[in-house]
């Protein structure tokens, strides 16, 4: 029998290859779960679309290899096909080869159709990736919009340049223990914790699952306390009951949200009675700046000021205000550091919506 047709990608990184086996590991765990598949690893890992199995690890070797028996037509009988992961030690770091062998055997023996499935199916998502806008659109989600690795998970932990926002809000909706707080986009948990300390019980939604896993790894304390809760979940879709919380808010997100209006619905259902809204974004005029560079500014929805209030109305709220509060002393008081001062100045940039629910 002819050796089974391979597809090959191999990278060079400049991580050692131990240390390169646990980062792709890592980065495959949270991109297959946004593809719908879960990922399980270890010698007994599988790949899973919802309860069918995919794939289970026939070779589990930390720094070494990977090999993945998997099924391309679980619906019909036929050759299963292997996915490996190579990683050997390189003088700049190492050098890691993906290679998927016998795929072709799925096409009948025709090799037009295996051909086209190369082409549209491997090269043109490979192609996509390394466009202008797919690979912008790669780095907006890691960083910001989806955010994702360790980078993110290292940035959100300690948000820095958001805690300005953060003390603006506490001063201004002045959280305490009769309130309970929902936070639509809420990241690793930062401001989560510092609700938490105003003697709040919280419930935090993100789209990310690794912000989800940092938020709760970060507020166990009160989760296990049972004053909080960490979902995973969108904000047009909050998995929550109605009219339980007094205040819901966003600080940061919204102009990254698909679906602004819905959430605000979403939000206002939420909210008991006489419930607060407050969501916190910037202006265009930051676009392009050090606080919402490109490619994050071209991806980013800026609102004005009547577009963000008519929004808000639409979706049932009353005594509506869009201001644009200064957070200069915010910004001090955070510890931002002395160099980038400057960005909190003055009012330009800062866009705050307030809203009642009747």
């Amino acid at each position: 029998m002819d050796p089974p047709s391979a597809v090959r990608v191999v990278a060079d990184v400049a991580l050692e290859p131990n240390a390169a086996f646990a980062q792709i590991v890592d980065e495959l765990v949270e991109a297959l779960a946004r593809a719908g598949l879960r990922f399980d690893p270890g010698p007994e890992g599988t790949v899973r679309a919802a309860e069918v199995e995919v794939a289970h690890v026939r070779t589990w070797n930390p720094g070494h290899g990977l090999l993945l028996d998997w099924d391309l037509a679980p619906w019909a009988p036929g050759p299963r096909l292997e996915v490996e992961f190579r990683f050997q030690a390189s003088g700049h770091g190492c050098r890691v080869e993906v290679e998927q062998r016998g795929a072709e055997r799925r096409f009948d023996g025709d090799p037009v159709e295996w051909t086209g499935w190369v082409a549209s199916a491997v090269v043109v998502p490979f192609l996509r990736a390394i466009a202008p806008s797919g690979y912008g659109d790669w780095l907006t989600d890691r960083r910001a919009r989806r955010p994702s690795g360790p980078g993110a998970r290292a940035t959100y932990a300690d948000p820095v340049f958001h805690r300005p926002n953060f003390r603006m809000l506490l001063d201004t909706l002045r959280p305490g223990p009769t309130d309970r707080v929902l936070e639509v986009g809420c990241g690793g948990g930062a401001f989560l914790a510092e609700l938490l300390g105003r003697g709040v019980t919280a419930v935090g939604i993100d789209h990310s699952p690794e912000m989800v896993h940092l938020a709760r790894a970060s507020n166990r304390g009160a989760i296990d306390a049972g004053r909080l809760e960490v979902i995973e979940a969108e904000g047009s879709q909050l998995p929550v009951p109605d009219g339980t919380f007094t205040i819901a808010l966003s600080t940061g997100v919204f102009g990254f949200l698909p679906r602004p209006l819905e959430t605000l619905r979403e939000m206002h259902r939420a909210l008991a009675p006489g419930g607060r809204l407050a969501v916190f974004d910037g202006t265009k005029e930051l676009a392009g700046t050090p606080a919402c560079p490109e490619p994050l500014a071209s991806r980013m929805h800026f609102f004005e000021d009547d577009e963000l209030a008519g929004l808000a109305r639409a979706a049932g709220f009353v005594s509506v205000e869009v201001t644009h509060p200064p957070l200069g002393k915010y910004a001090e008081e955070a510890g931002v550091p002395t160099e980038a001062l400057e960005l909190f100045r003055g009012t330009v940039g800062s866009q705050f919506l307030l809203g009642v629910r009747p």
